[in-house]
């Protein structure tokens, strides 16, 4: 059985409105725990940053599984369900995973999913966030915290080296260190709570 590494909380203050730079993070994914008996609209309204009416309104393009859904009251499915969100997609593609979309005809079709157990359990959520859905939910997010991959959150800063001169502080478990000390220890861990908030002056 592979070993399981140990968890770390990061906490990253950015220099003053640069926030915004950091969401696209979560087009890698967070988890977030939830239970089977909880639906997509129910689940996501748990988060900052979503209501009903921005669901309904702003969220155009929902995919589970790899599958497109039109309906957030329906269930999770699957043993690591897998929830990605888009505003409207340009052209062709986006019309025919827009929900409720008249074009839906065209979507190649996928073997259902069986739903998970009636009985309520555990489950751990990825949830990605892409666009202005990143965008707009994405500073509320991160600065109520996140649990991500260490090797998302490595990668992640790794291919946008310009992103860490925005960095003013950095903290691993309650510890002030340095990026090139995040980089370099962000493999010894399994998975990191991550918060980003701007610095003041």
């Amino acid at each position: 059985m592979e070993e399981q590494l140990p968890s770390a909380g990061v906490k990253l203050s950015v220099l003053p409105d640069s926030l915004h730079l950091f969401t696209t993070v979560l087009q890698s994914g967070i988890e977030i725990k939830t239970n089977t008996a909880t639906d997509m609209g129910t689940f996501l309204c748990q988060i900052p940053g979503f209501t009903a009416d921005y669901i309904s309104s702003t969220v155009e393009t929902i995919f589970l599984n790899g599958t497109p859904v039109d309906d957030v009251t329906q269930p999770f499915t699957g043993d690591a369900p897998v929830l990605a969100l888009s505003a409207a997609m340009p052209g062709l593609a986006g019309a025919i995973f827009r929900k409720n979309s008249t074009h839906s005809a065209l979507r190649t079709q996928t073997t259902s999913q069986e739903r998970l157990s009636d009985s309520a359990k555990a489950i751990t959520v990825t949830l990605k966030l892409f666009n202005s859905i990143a965008k707009e939910c994405g500073p509320f997010l991160l600065e109520a915290g996140i649990t991500i991959k260490a090797s998302k959150l490595l990668t992640f800063l790794c291919q946008r080296t310009g992103l860490c001169d925005h960095i003013t502080d950095i903290e691993v478990n309650n510890e002030v260190v340095n990026v090139a000390t995040l980089l370099s220890n962000l493999s010894k861990f399994q998975s990191i709570y991550l918060k980003v908030k701007n610095s003041h002056g």
